[in-house]
């Protein structure tokens, strides 16, 4: 049984540019809500050491990975069985260290993309040239803080839907890149991994990443499937073209206390399919509801769909609020 778990993907403790000890970060992930917390340092397994099992039977269990920090680009690796020295990788090579990584059971996930590069952040901004895109597992399309209003995040959402509309499969998630306890009331968008029966680990996470079980959103949770013959399929899954029913539901109960204080209220829920919406509901009554359901019948045809809400975001309209991994489909 597949169930959804909140998950931070992108972290940093002492062991690199943080300021959290390992104790600590676990303990605000928990009060910040989550279910689970990826432990990505800079080139360093170090905090490895300070994981326990009393740790994260007190808190919340933790993934182990590792934040590759060049001069090209920023890449989230998780669950590696080995270290893949990442040193001599080139913008032209990268392609051989990504097949080193699947080689060590690892996953691998394309930092901040589209973040500011040198002087201001060396190596933050993409540059390798991946010719092979089947060697990426997910892309962190939202970073930061208060993720929709981030220019950078645009253009990442923008990139993936290119990506997607050439024909990859490529997951996506969010990664506060988080450093240090909260000085002041922010925004943390979450990212929900689809993790075989409920259970958080760092192979369930894994699995999860590759088989495109995510969404990513600021606050109410989602449920995403396409209906066919009495099947459902979710984010990650293929399904065939033609007739089929969407099966959506918003949940605005789960971690409501962590996100309402921001003016977070959906106004409308979208099905696209191949970057065109193909059917939406105005969302009048949703913030009067813990569930909210839409159920529209759809005609697919080969490609990808995914779902996406829109609503009021601190003083914004019309703010993209949520977003899943896409379903694909194909004969």
């Amino acid at each position: 049984m597949i169930t959804y778990k909140a998950m931070e993907m992108h972290t940093h403790t002492l062991h690199s540019d943080g300021t959290f000890t390992v104790p600590e970060l676990c303990r605000s992930a928990l009060a910040h809500g989550f279910d689970g917390v990826a432990l990505t340092d800079h080139n360093t397994l170090a905090p490895y050491e300070q994981i326990t099992p009393d740790l994260e039977r007190e808190t919340i269990p933790i993934v182990r990975g590792i934040e590759w920090t060049t001069f090209f680009g920023h890449m989230l690796v998780l669950g590696s069985n080995r270290y893949v020295d990442w040193r001599l990788a080139t913008p032209n090579t990268i392609d051989e260290y990504l097949r080193k990584i699947h080689q060590a059971d690892g996953v691998v996930g394309i930092a901040h993309p589209f973040a500011l590069g040198s002087p201001f952040c060396t190596g933050c901004h993409w540059q390798y040239n991946v010719r092979d895109w089947e060697e990426i597992d997910y892309i962190e399309i939202w970073s930061e803080d208060f993720a929709p209003l981030n220019p950078i995040n645009h253009r990442a959402f923008q990139w993936w839907t290119d990506l997607l509309n050439r024909g990859f499969h490529i997951a996506a998630t969010q990664g506060r890149d988080w450093h240090g306890p909260l000085s002041r009331p922010e925004n943390l968008s979450v990212t929900y991994l689809g993790v075989e029966n409920g259970i958080v680990n760092t192979e369930t996470v894994k699995e999860a990443l590759r088989r495109g079980r995510s969404y990513v959103t600021t606050g109410p949770a989602l449920s995403f499937a396409i209906e066919q013959d009495g099947v459902q399929a979710g984010p990650g899954t293929t399904v065939k073209p033609g007739a089929a029913t969407a099966r959506i539901a918003l949940d605005l109960g789960t971690r409501r206390k962590h996100w309402e204080e921001f003016g977070i209220k959906p106004q409308r829920i979208v099905v696209v399919q191949n970057g065109a919406p193909v059917a939406q509901e105005i969302c009048e009554v949703c913030e009067n509801e813990q569930v909210h359901v839409y159920t529209p019948t759809l005609s697919l045809w080969p490609g990808w769909l995914r779902l996406e809400v829109y609503g009021d975001y601190l003083d914004r309209s019309d703010t993209l609020l949520a977003f899943t991994s896409p379903i694909y489909a194909a004969y």
